[in-house]
């Protein structure tokens, strides 16, 4: 898996312009503006694609008015190579008819050439920050993934409960063969139900106390689930509360002692 750069960092991007006084200039300019902006810059439109692998570009900036191609045209080449990378259109020739066409290819952002130093300001601001965000997205991207991976190949039962509503979110595939239930079937569920009908008030009090809790929880006493055929089974029950994806979580995991006994 190909590493993800940190938030913060050196950027690189690519810089297209058929105007090579003007490539210096945006150059110097926004060497002053934003020193971690690392610009490489080419008049040559169609040789674009073949510049992002090999400098690993985080960013495309293009004119649209170039001989070779319009900017609007190097974005759709872009954008079916690479779908999630930025590309800002920084030009002097736009009008709305070019920006909507932009849009509806699915450009980053529009900026516009006029304005001096206020532009190359905005247009630093505007690399920054759509580098920035789509560093963070990755970064998630391949975390959440991890997570994911790991929660597969475990070979405890685990289960992903919201943390305020007590509803599950998912389960492994030992989960799934410990209760003789799919992920289908378990998601959605309240956490008690997974527990004998007649506990379950005592299970959603264990439960607030993991819920509350920012360390791991191990509950010595034994706990036992219901499967779905109705017989009970016992298992020792580790718990954590932790932030993932934006959300509050507990993540439980429930150990078979069937072999114990």
């Amino acid at each position: 898996m190909k590493s993800v750069r940190p938030v913060e960092g050196p950027i690189r991007a690519l810089h297209v312009d058929d105007d090579e006084t003007f490539l210096r200039l945006t150059e110097t300019s926004l060497s002053e503006i934003d020193p971690e902006i690392q610009l490489r810059q080419i008049t040559d439109p169609t040789a674009v694609l073949d510049g992002i692998p090999e400098g690993d570009i985080e960013c495309v900036v293009s004119d649209h008015q170039m001989p070779q191609l319009t900017g609007v045209e190097l974005l759709k080449r872009v954008r079916a190579a690479y779908p999630d990378l930025p590309f800002i259109l920084f030009t002097g020739q736009g009008s709305e008819e070019v920006a909507s066409e932009a849009i509806s290819e699915g450009v980053t952002d529009y900026v516009s050439k006029g304005g001096g130093l206020e532009g190359f300001e905005l247009l630093a601001n505007r690399v920054r920050g759509a580098v920035e965000q789509r560093r963070t997205e990755q970064a998630l991207k391949e975390t959440r993934e991890g997570y994911e991976k790991l929660l597969e190949t475990a070979p405890d039962a685990i289960f992903v409960v919201d943390a305020e509503t007590g509803t599950l979110r998912e389960a492994n595939a030992a989960a799934e063969a410990l209760l003789g239930r799919s992920r289908e079937e378990l998601r959605g569920l309240h956490q008690t139900k997974l527990h004998p009908k007649d506990e379950r008030e005592y299970y959603a009090e264990v439960f607030e106390r993991h819920a509350g809790s920012s360390g791991v929880i191990r509950n010595h006493r034994e706990f036992r689930v219901v499967h779905k055929e109705g017989h009970e089974i016992p298992v020792e029950i580790s718990a954590a509360s932790l932030e993932f994806d934006g959300k509050r979580i507990v993540q439980a995991i429930f150990r078979d002692l069937r072999e114990r006994e």
